[in-house]
């Protein structure tokens, strides 16, 4: 008994430090928001029911490779099921266009999977900063392939019909800042694929994560997967398998890679650059200016206006007494002019002059 407590001891222990431990960098390191808006970008569009599953598959990578050889091999789809993948990446096998394109740009996605298994709930946050963005620009709407769902402050994509699932396909450096003079397509769909059991991930926006459970019909979400009794569970990373890949590819101070954009995808005609200034003197340089990443939870843009200071009594209309202060300031200022020029005796030090006191209108 005394020797299973240890061990237990020693397990939780070993967890504890592997999960406080440096990933690749200093301890403490970690992908910004920015950072993780740029690793996020190329998928942040893609209905919930495959985010859910590329997520937790980015974390298995060799499984990954496996697949796309498989597909490239023409394997039988009815075989999948067989094969010694992560489960996430046996759902994810039934889109080959996506499993190929995540094993034709690996080093984007063993450091999708490592920031996942690392930061899941900066991970979230940042597919819907970028969805928020998307949507305040009008690059992310209402297609009959998918719907885009506003839930409170979440945004959920799912598939406008209940037995057919479409892969978008898009421009990351297009959708989220839109070049001048360019006006779409945004994001255009091929194909569309059956839908089935193996989409039994959920995307869980209010608690950060992606939860597993039995697949039914339809895009409803199910906001009770963590209750008891409902056969639903929390997704956590595989510690035997997704430790070499944070050790490996984890790497906040390097930057995230730039993936390829999917084959197929709209690409933005660039805007040709401006010819080169000649040379001029040096201007002083201009104040920083603030971040306009907005906020990841639906309120977009800038800060909210502060509402205008409230005008002086009578300041809106005019009152009784406007008259009667405007005519005693033209007469200060009348006699002013017609008095002798005197300089003005300097304060002692530590005190102020008083101002001059305003004459009282005279009575009528």
């Amino acid at each position: 008994m005394k020797t299973s407590l240890l061990w237990f001891s020693g397990l939780f222990a070993a967890a504890a430090l592997w999960a406080q431990a440096p990933a690749g960098g200093v301890p403490g390191d970690a992908y910004s928001p920015e950072q993780l808006d740029q690793l996020l970008g190329p998928i942040a569009l893609y209905p919930d029911p495959l985010v859910a599953l590329i997520l937790p598959a980015a974390t298995f990578p060799s499984d990954i490779t496996l697949a796309a050889n498989f597909l490239a091999a023409s394997g039988d789809p009815a075989g999948i099921d067989a094969q010694p993948w992560d489960p996430s990446v046996k759902g994810l096998a039934r889109y080959p266009a996506v499993v190929q394109w995540l094993a034709a740009n690996l080093d984007w996605t063993q450091a999708l999977g490592a920031a996942f298994a690392q930061q899941p709930a900066d991970v979230m946050k940042s597919i819907q900063q970028l969805r928020a963005k998307a949507v305040a620009i009008g690059t992310l709407a209402d297609t009959p392939q998918q719907q885009v769902v506003m839930e409170g402050d979440d945004i959920r994509i799912v598939p406008a019909q209940p037995d057919t699932i479409y892969v978008p396909e898009y421009d990351p450096d297009v959708v989220y800042d839109v070049p001048s003079g360019y006006t779409g397509p945004y994001l255009t769909f091929g194909a569309g694929f059956p839908v089935g059991p193996w989409l039994g991930y959920e995307c869980d926006w209010g608690g950060y994560g992606i939860w597993v459970a039995p697949w039914h019909p339809g895009w409803a979400y199910r906001a009770n997967w963590g209750t008891p009794g409902t056969g639903g569970t929390r997704w956590h990373p595989d510690p035997n398998r997704v430790r070499p890949v944070v050790r490996n590819f984890y790497r906040p101070d390097a930057g995230p890679p730039h993936p390829r954009p999917l084959a197929g995808g709209p690409v933005a005609a660039r805007p040709r650059a401006a010819p080169p200034r000649p040379a001029a003197a040096p201007e002083r340089p201009a104040a920083a200016a603030p971040s306009s990443r907005p906020d990841y939870r639906g309120r977009i843009g800038a800060a909210p206006a502060r509402p205008a200071p409230a005008p002086p009594r009578g300041a809106a209309f005019g009152s009784y007494s406007r008259g009667t202060e405007t005519r005693a300031s033209s007469a200060r200022g009348q006699a002013s002019r017609q008095a002798p020029v005197r300089s003005a005796p300097r304060p002692a030090p530590g005190r102020t002059a008083a101002p001059a006191r305003a004459a009282a209108p005279a009575r009528r």
